[in-house]
Order: C-alpha cells, then sequence, then structure tokens
C-alpha cells in the first residue's frame, strides 16, 4: 500500500508540471454532457447546513459506470464523497476513497495490465487537472467531478484550462494587477495562477491574477499574496476569517448596520473558512466588504 500511494504522489508531482492555460472570460461549455443517472447522500453526522448538487461521471473507456447528479449533504463536501454517493448508487463498489487514493470502482483495478502499462483512476474537476487527493478537493454548486481509468503516459500531460461549470460567466472581468507568492517549505509541485479581486464597493484594492506555489493552494494564500502586493494590510486571512484588508474594518458602520468580508469561488458561496477551500487553475476568487442584511 505504500509503494501504491508513493506511486500516486509522484504521478501527480508531474503531472503538476503541465503548462498554464489562458483564462477565458467568456460563458463556459460542460465539461461533459450529463447522464440520466443520480444519487443522493448525507454523510453520517451532517449537520444539514451545506447541500450541494453536482455532476459525476465515471467511466473506463467505453464503459460509463455512473453519469448524472450527485446530492450530498456534509459538512466537507469534497470530491471522496460525491464519488461515494455515485458508487453506492451503482453498487460497483471501490477502495481507496476514503484514503483519498482510489485503486479501484468495480472490476478496473489500479495496477499493471496485460500489456504492461500502468492504468489507474484519475480525476477532474471542472475540467482541471486536481493537485489534491479526493478527500481533500471541496465541491461547490454545480461542479463537474469526471473519474477516468486511464493508462499512464510520461509524455502526456493534464489540461489546466480555466473553464467555469457549464451557464456560468466570468464572476468579474480581470484587471492588470499581478501577484507572485511562494508558500514558505513549499515542494514547488504545485502552482497555480488565480484570478482575485478584492473591493470594498468603488474602492478596488487589488484585481488581477495571483500566480501561488503552494502544496494547498487555499483561497487564505492566494489573497495574502494580493495584499502582500498592495501593501494594504490585513487581518484575520491565517484563522480562515478575515475581520480587515486595508481601511475596511468587520463591525457596525455609522447607520448601525453590520459589514463584513466575504468571499466566492468563480461566483458561487462557499461554505468554509478561507483556509480550508482549495483552488484550482484559473478560479475567480472574489472578496466584496458586504453590508448584511437578514432574510
Amino acid at each position: 500500500m505504500k509503494k501504491f500511494l508513493a506511486l500516486c504522489l509522484s504521478l501527480m508531482m508531474l503531472f503538476s508540471c503541465a503548462a498554464f492555460a489562458e483564462t477565458a472570460d467568456d460563458m463556459s461549455a460542460p465539461t461533459f454532457e450529463v447522464g440520466e443517472d443520480a444519487a443522493e447522500y448525507v454523510v453520517e453526522g451532517a449537520s444539514g447546513w451545506n447541500v450541494v448538487t453536482a455532476f459525476v461521471k465515471i467511466t473506463a473507456g467505453d464503459d460509463v459506470l455512473f453519469n448524472g447528479p450527485v446530492t450530498v449533504t456534509s459538512d466537507n463536501l469534497t470530491v471522496a464523497e460525491f464519488t461515494q454517493a455515485a458508487v453506492y448508487e451503482i453498487g460497483c463498489g471501490a477502495e481507496g476513497i476514503e484514503a483519498g487514493f482510489v485503486t479501484s470502482i468495480g472490476d478496473y483495478v489500479a495496477g499493471t495490465d496485460a500489456d504492461g502499462n500502468y492504468v489507474y483512476w484519475a480525476n477532474t474537476v471542472n475540467g482541471k487537472y486536481v493537485p489534491h487527493t479526493c478527500t481533500d478537493m471541496r465541491v461547490l454548486e454545480g461542479y463537474y467531478i469526471n473519474w477516468d481509468f486511464i493508462t499512464y503516459d510520461a509524455d502526456a500531460g493534464f489540461d489546466t484550462t480555466s473553464v467555469l461549470p457549464v451557464g456560468y460567466a466570468a464572476p468579474f472581468e480581470v484587471g492588470e494587477d499581478e501577484a507572485e507568492y511562494e508558500i514558505e517549505g513549499a515542494s514547488g509541485w504545485n502552482k497555480a495562477n488565480i484570478n482575485m479581486k478584492i473591493s470594498a464597493g468603488d474602492d478596488v484594492l487589488f484585481n488581477g491574477v495571483v500566480t501561488l506555489t503552494s502544496d494547498t493552494l487555499s483561497v487564505a494564500e492566494a489573497t495574502m499574496a494580493a495584499i502582500y502586493e498592495v501593501g494594504c494590510g490585513q487581518e484575520g486571512l491565517e484563522a480562515g476569517f478575515v475581520s480587515s484588508f486595508g481601511d475596511y474594518v468587520a463591525g457596525t458602520d455609522a447607520d448601525g448596520n453590520y459589514v463584513y468580508w466575504a468571499y466566492t469561488v468563480n461566483g458561487k458561496y462557499v461554505p468554509f473558512s478561507c483556509d480550508q477551500f482549495r483552488l484550482l487553475d484559473g478560479d475567480y476568487v472574489q472578496w466584496d466588504f458586504a453590508t448584511y442584511v437578514a432574510e
């Protein structure tokens, strides 16, 4: 098992060297045509606050094991949980999902095939290479999760396109600001270009591309890079809950309204602190200084 995990890590490191693609600003196409399968899954002990529907496709060549929407109720909303829901629905069995590295789904088992080639299960999210285990990568509403049983090719790279889920336009026009940031102690294998906008009303503190080198590629890390670049100061990023950027401090304004910093990823609500959500190349992170309005 240790040898297999080591091989998986090695593969992830090799593929993470794929070249960056340019950011697309137009309406995106679907990563795959969604089928008619469906599954629902409530993780034991879940609070019930987070309910998300994503689209899952699991294929081995022409053999489509599952293709359709999966609704998961979970406090974590990981790729592993959505995959487990699909596997439970079709009852084909799987190994390795809980550990984060899938070794088998149904009759398709990672290893050496009859021709001596290494075959394994790999996943993309929204058409993007994922440099995280399936237990670490979290899913937002409408995301696409695609599992393929593929043959290892040392000369092939993963597409790191900035495709957004179907029907969504880029949430903002990317500006000309730039920042580069390498986390101290990072292995150097994981690098991503993140579109970042931080604004308080008409005051745009940062709008541009952050190039982040990190083993976790979190929203907090990408945001810290932007803040370092503009030198406006911040509080709360390390803890995952931002209390201030520059002169804009969460609290009660002059009219007695509660104001605070909130963020979205790819235009979607994120039910996690900014240090818990991991990003992919080309993702959009938008911070707004918002006023709380009770529904």
